[in-house]
């Protein structure tokens, strides 16, 4: 059995109901619709502890989108449907060197710090100080701050600071924009990413991407249904995440 190491956090999991993500310390008392839950001296990874109105709670390990969606937001988020698409067509690993645009409130830096290990780092701008300040403070919260450097500064008029990235992803309102100092600022072969919630905005990106060294260039978006399994009558969730993002995907090349 693993302990609990007080400052992790746990998930209290009570179904699907009720499930409460918290930072663990002996003594800490968790308010749920379902009765308090105090936290004992000991606690270990797979414990039961009960509330004080009797539910059973599972000491769990949190996922990364168990973070993410309990993010402090002001701006939309990447949901962890897409991130793995992020992450899975391009060629993260653990020591990469990533760019991002558009800091937003924190979703994909969350998730990419709690990956990274030196000397692999990400490096987000936003032209909004506000917007990054929830990022950042998301970040402290859930992820893995010494992993990441902040900038305020408007790429689409002044461009990166860094030079050979492995990825660039951008999440901004007109991502062409950004696409010249995203080929300047690649490595031969890096990864450009961009998101964009409509096809108008895709269109004119790859146009521009064309333009550049780009090649491979797809579009994608993700569907996700969670399904009811029973002993009988086994049927998809009449509810879906449906169109969240459009994803598109290219690779940097000398000529096209």
């Amino acid at each position: 059995m693993h302990r609990v190491v007080e400052g992790e956090y746990v998930l209290l999991w009570g179904g699907p109901d009720a499930n409460y993500l918290s930072e663990y310390k002996a003594g800490k008392v968790v308010h749920s619709h379902r009765g308090k839950i105090t936290l004992p001296e000991e606690l270990y990874w797979g414990d039961v502890v009960l509330s004080s109105t009797g539910r059973r709670f599972y000491v769990i390990r949190p996922s990364n989108a168990d973070f993410v969606l309990r993010l402090r937001r002001k701006t939309n988020i990447f949901y962890p449907k897409d991130m793995g698409l992020v992450l899975m067509y391009t060629n993260f690993n653990p020591f990469s060197k990533v760019l991002e645009v558009g800091s937003g409130s924190g979703a994909m830096a969350v998730v990419i710090t709690r990956m990274l290990v030196p000397p692999g780092k990400l490096y987000s701008y936003d032209v909004n100080p506000r917007h990054q300040r929830v990022a950042r403070e998301n970040v402290e919260r859930y992820g893995r701050s010494e992993n990441v450097v902040w900038h305020v500064r408007d790429v689409a008029e002044c461009g990166f600071w860094e030079k050979d990235a492995d990825i660039v992803i951008i999440d901004v309102p007109e991502p062409w924009t950004i696409v010249p100092h995203a080929y300047r600022s690649l490595k031969g072969g890096g990864f450009l990413v961009f998101a964009s919630p409509n096809v108008e905005q895709v269109k004119q990106t790859r146009s521009e991407m064309q333009k550049f060294g780009f090649f491979g260039i797809r579009t994608v978006e993700l569907l996700m249904r969670d399904w009811h399994i029973r002993d009988v009558g086994c049927r998809p969730d009449h509810r879906m995440q449906g169109h969240t993002l459009f994803y598109t995907f290219a690779r940097k090349v000398r000529s096209v």
